[in-house]
């Protein structure tokens, strides 16, 4: 067995490391000179969440279903609303009374809150809104949005 000595020097070393942090300085001033494109095209290639809920999405050949849990939501809190062919929003307000005490005593954690929350949902296939339907049970909102049905053409035949 035979030990090999690889040339190393401190210089080429720091040569090496003032080229990396330079790339790196390069590359930060170029994205931050394009923040607003890049908001933008992650805005439109990833699923927008925005709210404090969850949801299921689910696609049949010819419709959309999402189904969206909201606990301790009531059915006048809740608007949704098709913004376009392929965009849904829901959106919950929901109010309780802040005070410090009530009639048992002081509170000494407060975690439910009262606000808004909305949700922006990219939808896989675009959407019509005839025949939309939503409902709401125990927290539950389900709706279903029917496909845009695509001509598949005409067929011809052939002799």
């Amino acid at each position: 067995m035979s030990i090999r000595f690889c040339p190393f020097s401190f210089g080429t070393l720091g040569s090496e490391l003032d080229t990396l942090f330079s790339e790196m300085e390069e590359r930060a001033e170029n994205l931050a000179s394009r923040s607003e494109s890049l908001k933008t095209i992650a805005k439109n290639a990833v699923p927008r969440i925005t709210g404090d809920f969850h949801i299921d999405l689910c696609e049949t050949p010819t419709e959309i279903i999402i189904t969206c849990d909201l606990p301790g939501i009531e059915k006048q809190d809740v608007s949704v609303k098709l913004l376009n062919e392929t965009s849904l929003q829901i959106k919950t307000t929901y109010d309780r009374e802040v005070s410090k005490t009530d009639a048992s005593g002081v509170y000494h954690l407060r975690e439910r809150r009262a606000g808004s929350g909305e949700r922006i949902i990219h939808l896989p296939a675009e959407v019509i809104s005839d025949g939309a339907k939503a409902s709401f049970k125990n927290g539950i909102v389900e709706i279903t949005l029917p496909k845009v049905v695509t001509d598949a053409g005409i067929p011809i035949e052939i002799e």
